[in-house]
């Protein structure tokens, strides 16, 4: 696939997936609309998605993975953080955005997903744009821009280069899954959620 270049600051949103007639749930590949770090922030500290969340996070505790996986699909909206899509997959990227993804699961409690939000915003080395606790409540989403020094780089380079970067400095493993440029990021309710002041 060849990199688009970055033009802004904006990315996909994608609405709720639904259950296909196999009663499968899928998620939605037709984006909604794109927006920025300003919007996602908006409604994330919202009402939007608290049902949603406190939903999940109460099932948790009794459900299979694979439960989990399909609750989350059906009544959460997505970003792809990466970038402008048309459709979601990595063929049908617009345009890369400047932001990259850390997603930090299978943390201990939802009190270490906020020791963790708290060290990745006081990194004076990456720019934060959003930092919030996942729709479990036991991982955190770290959308920082692009480091200066991998800019340069294709996007699986630029992921490469930020697991090493986070691994070393902060001894905390980010998850592989990232390493896809459509991944999708589930938006829950997070009144706590940073944002960088710049884009208040």
């Amino acid at each position: 696939m060849i990199e688009q270049q970055v033009i802004n600051d904006r990315f996909s949103i994608f609405g709720r997936g639904w259950r296909n007639q196999q009663g499968v749930a899928v998620l939605a590949t037709k984006p909604q609309q794109t927006q920025d770090i300003k919007w996602v922030h908006a409604y994330i500290v919202s009402e939007r998605a608290r049902w949603a969340t406190e939903t999940l996070r109460a099932m948790a505790g009794n459900a299979s993975k694979e439960e989990l996986g399909d609750f989350k699909k059906v009544n959460f909206e997505v970003a792809t953080f990466n970038g402008v899509f048309s459709y979601r997959n990595a063929r049908s990227l617009v345009v890369r955005s400047p932001w990259l993804v850390a997603d930090i699961d299978d943390l201990s409690s939802t009190d270490e997903a906020r020791e963790v939000q708290q060290l990745l915003i006081a990194d004076k080395n990456i720019e934060t744009g959003l930092c919030f606790v996942s729709p479990k409540g036991r991982g955190v989403k770290w959308v920082l821009r692009i480091p200066e020094w991998l800019q340069s780089k294709d996007f699986k380079a630029q992921f490469e280069g930020l697991q090493r970067y986070v691994a070393f400095e902060h001894s905390i493993a980010i998850d592989k899954s990232g390493s896809d440029v459509c991944r999708a990021c589930f938006l829950p309710y997070d009144k706590e959620c940073f944002i960088n002041p710049k884009f208040k």
